[in-house]
C-alpha cells in the first residue's frame, strides 16, 4: 500500500472535503495556501467563504452534486475557471468587477458533475 498521496504531507487546513445528503454545510475557509478539495452533494446546499483565504497558482475544486447548490464566495483578485459537465444545471458567476482585479497568479479551477444543480461564484466583497 503506498502511504505517499497529494495529501500525506500537507496542511490539512490547505484542502477541504464536504459530503452533504438532504442537508447543508456552510465553511469558512481561512487557508494562506489552499489547494483544493471535494464536495459531494445530494439534495443539499453547500456555501464556501473563501475570501478570508489566499492561493498560489492554480487549485482545483472537484464539485460533484445533484439536485443542490453549491455558493463559492471568492477575493476579487480570483480567477475563476469552469471545467464541469452541467446537466440540466447551471454555472452563475455573479461577481461585479472581475476584470478590475483580476490577479492571473490566483486560479481556483471548478470541475466535475452537476445534475439539476446550481453553481453561484460570488464577490468577496
Amino acid at each position: 500500500m503506498n502511504t505517499h498521496s497529494a495529501y500525506a504531507f500537507a496542511n490539512p487546513d490547505d484542502y477541504i472535503n464536504t459530503t452533504t445528503v438532504f442537508g447543508g454545510v456552510k465553511k469558512t475557509i481561512l487557508s494562506k495556501d489552499f489547494r483544493g478539495g471535494q464536495v459531494g452533494q445530494l439534495f443539499g446546499n453547500t456555501e464556501l467563504d473563501f475570501t478570508h483565504a489566499d492561493l498560489a497558482g492554480v487549485a482545483i475544486l472537484d464539485i460533484q452534486q445533484g439536485f443542490g447548490e453549491v455558493k463559492i464566495r471568492v477575493p476579487n483578485d480570483w480567477w475563476i475557471e469552469t471545467d464541469t459537465t452541467q446537466i440540466f444545471a447551471t454555472v452563475e458567476d455573479k461577481r461585479t468587477n472581475v476584470q478590475e482585479s483580476f490577479n492571473s497568479s490566483k486560479i481556483l479551477v471548478l470541475r466535475g458533475p452537476s445534475v439539476f444543480g446550481v453553481i453561484e461564484i460570488l464577490s468577496g466583497e
